[in-house]
């Protein structure tokens, strides 16, 4: 969260790792076991969940979260249900830490004991109330009091089943009464602005007399209370939901007729006994709770323009963003701010082919070139996480929704198949599914973002100038990052890359398993393939794709996201061929008659350029830098009445004999959108 104040802004941020339970209540039934799952909340906000551990009382998660927190909270709380797959999942116990408590469990591993839930104790949010105590004379001179309660706004309200319509009741309770009035519902908002104004006549004692002051006896002010209770008010017949309560003793006005104030809302009091706290179980966690007091920009002026002068010192070790990194103890501490802010300046490129150059000159093996958890590595995994994680979803996403809908068996392992399931059914639906994610993967390479693809290509220089007499260096020092640290995880985990909303199913997280086991050594190139698996059957699964047209297809896709166009086109040794094929063109002139000129023309697009020859084997009849292209636009087919239509609209050409108009200037990566049959040029 950022909330500024004075030029001053505060940022919170929760690093949790989820370790596991034990002790779990067994379940009431010949089975006993559960399949538990386990939430983070902020308040009543679920901002995460773990994977479903089947068949335990004592699951082991050993999962990992972090959050930039966007708001203030109370709570920080964990949940821990029991999924039920024919009615709603059932909650086992909670663990609760309020905010002010985070410090005492900072970075340490910590047992904590589960609690008790039920409906009326899982409440947020706050209320803003004003009470007013008025002396009135009545018409036959006795006097009384009127109390004002006047409700003006919620903030902060849970959203219960996706919807929230609040209301309030206002009720002055005391030993000998109890009057209760209500406020209008809100719709659809969990910040409900009331401003409603409820009267309640206070009894006095018959012996009370009329004093010169404003004073009111001790024990009627003990007696009497106000109690505002929250509701969320619902169609359904199970009625309206309780979402908090405050009770304020009229006693806060001894010292003045007016008190206002914002009250947190708090559980019902409805005397319910909570089971032993060992009754639940237990559950271990470590957080790291972090505020990060920032000032103004104009603060860190100098330090900006040391950091951003890093990629140009000479050695990079002796820069200022070379030197944090080697301060922190952590490298990705480091790599995370120090990413986003070269991102941020657009010289994120610079910094990391710097120190990926230096790193590249320290290693003596080219096996080992990129495999430690240096500096290099980590910032590269952050400025892929954060520039390719839309080209990941559009890449890998809607293969991984049809594995996870399709549900296919692709066990391998013979000790491990189920009854009725058949191995070789088994290993060809595998093949099936790795062929599928492979072929994306390989054809995704034109939608590698820029920022990768330049990062890849100093990665390349640099691993083939060091070592010049291993020829797959340049391409081993790509696929450790694009197919090890990139693909491959998001395989294995599509949740932590917002793939999937939840952790799949044991069987389908055994499927993506296999298949990032298989891509993941794919994309390696290395010389002994079935050797680098220690299972078996993997090795024995793998001489599927023991051919040569994976790895023709992986060299064919490293070579394309390594090339850069605004690097000189001869730095890459051969073309790299996107796609080809004949296409109908429009010509500039019309035939004797007046009609439209068309052509028939073979086109072929690399990425240095677009050129177009009368038939396949021709010489070009022209070509175009592919630095030149502005933009690619889809003709309709049916506009022509004609299959693959194109038409070039005014840019330089260089060559040929065709005519030419005038050049506008293109994006350097413009290639990037010019796939597909037909279009404008």
């Amino acid at each position: 969260m950022a909330v500024e104040e004075e030029g001053l802004r505060v940022f919170q941020s929760v690093k949790i790792k989820i370790g596991e339970a034990k002790n779990l209540p067994t379940y009431p039934g010949p089975n006993k076991m559960r399949d538990c799952y386990c939430t983070v909340n902020l308040d009543r906000e679920e901002v995460f969940r773990t994977k479903i551990v089947e068949k335990s009382l004592c699951p082991f998660y050993g999962e990992d979260f972090y959050c930039e927190i966007p708001r203030s909270f109370r709570h920080l709380s964990f949940y821990v249900f029991d999924r039920d797959v024919f009615r709603r999942d059932s909650i086992i116990g909670k663990v609760a830490i309020q905010k002010e408590d985070l410090p005492k469990y900072h970075n340490r591993d910590t047992w904590f004991q589960l609690q008790h839930v039920d409906a009326d104790s899982e409440v947020q949010g706050k209320v803003h109330l004003e009470l007013r105590l008025s002396e009135v004379i009545t018409d036959t001179g006795a006097v009384c009091h009127k109390l004002a309660t006047r409700i003006l706004e919620c903030q902060g309200l849970p959203i219960v089943n996706g919807q929230c319509d609040p209301y309030a009741t206002v009720t002055l309770a005391g030993p000998c009464r109890s009057e209760a009035k209500k406020t209008k519902v809100k719709k659809k908002t969990n910040n409900p602005q009331f401003d409603e104004v409820f009267y309640f006549e206070v009894t006095r004692p018959c012996s009370y007399s009329r004093k010169s002051h404003f004073d009111f006896e001790e024990e009627d002010v003990d007696k009497l209370e106000i109690r505002v209770d929250l509701w969320n008010a619902s169609n359904l017949k199970f009625g309206d939901e309780f979402l908090g309560e405050l009770r304020v003793p009229l006693n806060v006005l001894r010292q003045s007729s007016c008190y206002e104030a914002w009250y947190f809302l708090q559980p019902r009091d409805n005397g319910s006994k909570s089971l032993k706290p060992g009754d639940l179980g237990s559950l271990r966690l470590n957080v790291v709770y972090t505020e990060d007091h920032v000032f103004s920009s104009n603060y860190y002026r100098p330090l900006r323009d040391l950091l951003l002068r890093s990629a140009d010192v000479e050695p990079v070790s002796a820069s200022a963003a070379h030197v944090l990194g080697e301060v922190c103890r952590e490298k990705q501490e480091a790599a995370v701010p120090l990413v986003r802010f070269f991102l941020h300046y657009g010289r994120v490129v610079p910094f990391i082919s710097a120190i990926a150059s230096a790193e590249v000159q320290r290693t003596q093996d080219p096996n080992t070139i990129f495999r430690g958890n240096s500096l290099t590595s980590k910032c590269i995994d952050e400025t892929m996480k954060l520039a390719g994680m839309h080209y990941l979803h559009v890449t890998l996403k809607p293969a991984i929704e049809e594995i996870c809908q399709g549900h296919r068996p692709c066990e391998i392992d013979p000790v491990k198949l189920k009854d009725g399931e058949n191995l070789e059914n088994n290993m060809e639906n595998l093949r099936q599914y790795v062929d599928r994610i492979f072929s994306v993967i390989t054809k995704s390479g034109v939608s590698c973002p820029t920022v990768m693809c330049d990062i890849f290509f100093s990665l390349r220089e640099a691993a083939a100038k060091r070592f010049q007499d291993d020829l797959d260096v340049r391409y081993t020092a790509v696929s450790s990052f694009i197919f090890l640290r990139f693909f491959a995880p998001a395989i294995l985990s599509p949740n932590l890359f917002q793939l999937t909303p939840h952790h799949t199913d044991p069987q389908t997280s055994r499927t993506l398993t296999l298949i990032s086991k298989t891509i993941q050594t794919l994309g390696s190139l290395s010389k002994s393939k079935s050797a680098s698996f220690k299972e078996s059957y993997m090795a024995a699964f793998y001489e599927f794709f023991n051919e040569q047209k994976y790895a023709d297809a992986v060299k064919n896709f490293l070579d394309l996201i390594s090339s850069s166009g605004r690097r000189d086109p001869k730095s890459v040794e051969q073309p790299i061929l996107l796609k080809e094929g004949f296409m109908i063109k429009r010509a500039q002139g019309r035939k004797r008659f007046g009609m439209k000129n068309f052509k028939k023309r073979w086109f072929r697009l690399t990425n240095h350029e677009f050129t177009y020859q009368r038939s396949k084997g021709d010489q070009p009849l022209c070509s175009i830098p592919i630095e030149n292209i502005l933009a690619v636009e889809r003709l309709e087919e049916e506009s022509f009445k004609m299959k693959n239509p194109h038409r070039r609209g005014p840019c330089k050409l260089a060559g040929g004999k065709e005519p030419a108009g005038k050049c506008f200037p293109g994006n350097s990566r413009g290639r990037r959108a010019s796939s597909g049959t037909g279009g404008f040029l």
